[in-house]
């Protein structure tokens, strides 16, 4: 019998400290441009907003980044066909946005986890929220975070490497 569907750990609980990446993290008075800074640098989709002590008060994505550029009556539109695409008449609201602080545009409502739960609490927190990571916590403050390739990588035993 093949050993392809089992746990590295042998059916045991993984520790999400073996899995998780440091995380970085900005402050809610960074700017948009700061944040999509991090974002590019990182090349990650999204970054956890921290008070100075590490405390998690938010969560701030490219995709809120993105919407906060946008004038806000073209989210509420079904059809933009009539916005003329061509020419330099939009950059003007993707600059105005970028010095904006994150914490007008993060999510507040953050899918964190308590450091020393199991991989099914986390894969759970993750598909009950619809998200593709997880913030680690410790007392409230950021310790890191743990994506889904790497949980589900993890649970069946593939090396990531």
């Amino acid at each position: 019998m093949s050993d392809k569907g089992t746990s590295r750990h042998g059916g045991g609980d993984i520790k999400l400290e073996e899995i998780m990446h440091p995380a970085v993290t900005v402050t809610p008075d960074a700017t948009e441009r700061e944040a999509l800074e991090v974002l590019l640098e990182n090349n990650i989709p999204g970054v956890p907003v921290v008070e100075n002590d590490g405390t998690l008060v938010g969560f701030v994505t490219d995709g809120h980044l993105l919407a906060s550029a946008l004038p806000k009556y073209l989210s509420t539109m079904q059809d933009v066909s009539f916005v003329r695409e061509g020419g330099d008449a939009w950059v003007h609201y993707f600059t105005e946005s970028a010095d904006r602080p994150v914490s007008e545009v993060m999510t507040k409502k953050v899918s964190r986890i308590d450091v020393g739960r199991s991989e099914i609490v986390a894969a759970h927190k993750m598909v009950h929220d619809g998200v593709s990571s997880v913030v680690v916590t410790e007392g409230g403050k950021v310790v890191g975070i743990v994506n889904r390739l790497d949980l589900y990588a993890a649970i069946l035993g593939l090396d990531k490497s």
